[in-house]
């Protein structure tokens, strides 16, 4: 009879630390149209992101990550949460998740093939910059400064330009 409880008891510790696990190690939520990653909403399709981006007047970061992907995980936790990258993010960008495994066409479009890589475009398509691979938040903080601050002094030179 103690052979069985402590059987039963062993079994219940290894289903519950499976379970919290589980939880842990999905930071996303998807959708048809969207991808959750680290309460940041990001559009699955490159084609539609990029039509967002043109009506916006945003340019776009396209992150392929995967799954499995122990990098992108630390993205996930470390580097999208921090409080300065939401804001950027959130303001200054439309949001491109391409999910390595299952969006191969997209992913092939910018020669990612591994994850993670952070495409910088224009609405247009044009490279901005790229980087292959973990970036620590300093150096995605710094990226994402220049490229807002170039935005918002085309803005600027916009509203001066004469309009017709």
């Amino acid at each position: 009879m103690n052979q069985k409880k402590t059987i039963t008891i062993v079994i219940i510790a290894v289903l519950a630390v499976f379970l919290v696990y589980s939880y842990s190690v999905t930071p996303l939520i998807s959708d048809a149209n969207y991808t959750y990653i680290s309460g940041l909403r990001w559009y699955n399709d490159y084609e539609v992101g990029q039509q967002v981006a043109i009506a916006e007047n945003k340019p776009m970061l396209v992150y392929v990550w995967a799954i499995w992907c122990q990098f992108c995980e630390k993205l996930h936790t470390e580097v999208y949460p921090d409080p300065k990258i939401q804001k950027y993010l959130k303001e200054d960008f439309v949001l491109i998740a391409i999910d390595l495994d299952s969006n191969r066409e997209d992913a092939n479009k910018f020669g990612a093939q591994y994850p993670p890589n952070l495409f910088f475009l224009t609405p247009d398509g044009e490279t901005i910059t790229n980087v292959p691979g973990y970036i620590p938040v300093d150096g995605l903080l710094n990226i994402l400064e220049v490229i807002s601050g170039q935005r918002q002094e085309i803005l600027e030179a916009q509203k001066n330009l004469p309009h017709s």
